[in-house]
């Protein structure tokens, strides 16, 4: 066996629910079933990604946070009921910066704490993630809760994608994706409405392009970011790591950034004589 800690993209690029994803396995000993099948499938996808394991002689064991060569052990699947983004998907996330994501990388406008949203909240982030896939399929429907098991009396949206060869809702509030499949027979989702991009009226696919063109508005943020962001918060691992990583990709942003906090400082330096 091989600890799940040996292996840096887990403890340093592996994230659940915001979390990296080794500490929050560490603080929810009482997890749902649903989420540790969603972390197995995490967990492995990472390490397929990266090169580290052989899927089809390596597996894991959650129990132990290690990877093993025990075939009754779980094994990596590219099409998983549930999981985290996917790996190839954050990265093409990460190279967009766009309108409706506030004109940041689309992975740091969506790698916030999960809680309570407004259902309308969520159709910026579905739409922030539709731009990176040539179809889909925005939806309002009503299922039953995967963590309550209760019937929602409203609807929510989702954005259905295709994602290696099968169709995946995707959650932008816990960031994970579901196979439409199984979530729409064990959830029983009910789909009130539905909009294809191969069915927008002309008026409507000009107004998904003004959302989804190209935005940047990285330097402001960082500002705001190294302003207010001065504590190590568990459910902000990964909203910091995205911003660290938007430096290889966003060079023109930081370096505009210097100029706008030197300005800063000009000015305090001032207001304070």
């Amino acid at each position: 066996m091989k600890s799940l800690f040996d292996y840096p993209i887990i403890v340093n690029e592996t994230f659940y629910k915001c979390w990296h994803i080794l500490e929050y396995i560490e603080n929810h000993k009482n997890m749902s079933e649903l989420d540790k099948e969603a972390i197995k499938a995490t967990i492995m996808d990472a390490l397929v990604y990266n090169g580290d394991i052989d899927p089809d002689y390596e597996f894991l064991s959650l129990e132990n946070l290690a990877i093993t060569n025990n075939p009754t052990d779980y094994h990596y699947s590219k099409t998983p009921n549930v999981c985290g983004i996917l790996m190839s998907i954050k990265e093409k996330l990460r190279r967009k910066s766009i309108y409706i994501s506030a004109g940041i990388p689309i992975t740091l406008f969506l790698a916030k704490p999960p809680s309570k949203v407004n259902r309308y909240c969520v159709y910026d982030p579905n739409i922030a993630v539709s731009s990176i896939f040539d179809d889909f399929t925005f939806y309002d429907a009503i299922y039953t809760s995967p963590t309550r098991g209760v019937r929602l009396t409203e609807t929510r949206p989702f954005v259905e994608v295709e994602i290696n060869g099968e169709l995946y809702l995707v959650d932008t509030i816990t960031n994970r994706i579901f196979k439409s499949s199984f979530f729409k027979e064990k959830y029983d989702l009910e789909i009130v409405s539905a909009l294809n991009k191969k069915d927008f009226t002309k008026k409507q696919l000009q107004h998904y392009k003004e959302l989804t063109c190209e935005k940047c508005n990285l330097a402001d943020v960082i500002v705001f970011y190294n302003f207010f962001n001065k504590h190590s918060i568990p459910e902000l691992a990964e909203q910091n790591y995205e911003l660290n990583k938007s430096k290889e990709i966003f060079k023109e942003a930081w370096e505009e950034q210097k100029l706008i906090e030197k300005d800063m400082n000009k000015f305090f330096s001032i207001y304070k004589k």
